[in-house]
């Protein structure tokens, strides 16, 4: 009697669970894939939804915030005729959008539940510093001291030297030897 005979049986190289095992693994990727992606994607949409103060647009808050350029420097300041850091931050995410927001001191700010401490700054976040510097010769009191972050290491906020609001560099002498890091105002 003859056996029958079917090359595609004799001559595969993959038995039928290998076969399975194959389409198991395959699946899997696909999935592994898909969720890569959809994590990347929530990652993206997370970015541009958590703008910085919540509720405004981080573009508004740049052009709020660099419009004060040029403004004296004044300690206790509210307004167009002199302002500090602290009210700086107030006139912008109020002008902003930001209706939450209230007026508050730099350590107030270090220390309100509002603010959300965060490693990678989105436009209107603020920048504030962890310690004290001296920089050719003088002392600067870093950590009562805040600006607005408006992209490229650069931040809005009133000068220790000129006097005036400035876009200064915080990665550059003094600010960088004064640990900046960043806050995110949270609430809505």
């Amino acid at each position: 009697m003859l056996e029958s005979f079917s090359p595609v049986e004799k001559f595969s190289t993959k038995s039928q669970p290998d076969q399975k095992q194959g389409v198991k693994q395959t699946k899997r990727r696909m999935i592994a894939l898909f969720l890569i992606v959809t994590l990347l994607a929530a990652c993206i949409f997370v970015t541009a939804v958590d703008a910085a103060p919540i509720g405004t647009d981080p573009k508004t808050v740049v052009k709020y915030a660099k419009s004060w350029v040029g403004v004296k420097n004044v300690h206790g300041g509210n307004s167009r005729a002199g302002i500090d850091c602290s009210h700086l931050v107030l006139q912008v995410y109020k002008a902003a959008g930001a209706k939450s927001y209230y007026f508050m001191k730099v350590p107030a700010m270090r220390n309100n539940k509002n603010f959300k401490i965060i490693t990678t700054p989105a436009f209107g976040d603020v920048v504030l510093f962890k310690k004290d510097v001296t920089y050719k010769g003088k002392k600067y009191g870093l950590p009562g001291h805040v600006g607005i972050y408006i992209g490229g290491n650069e931040m809005v906020d009133t000068s220790f030297t000129s006097g005036k609001v400035v876009i200064t560099n915080f990665k550059t002498s003094p600010f960088k030897d004064g640990s900046p890091y960043y806050a995110r105002w949270t609430k809505k």
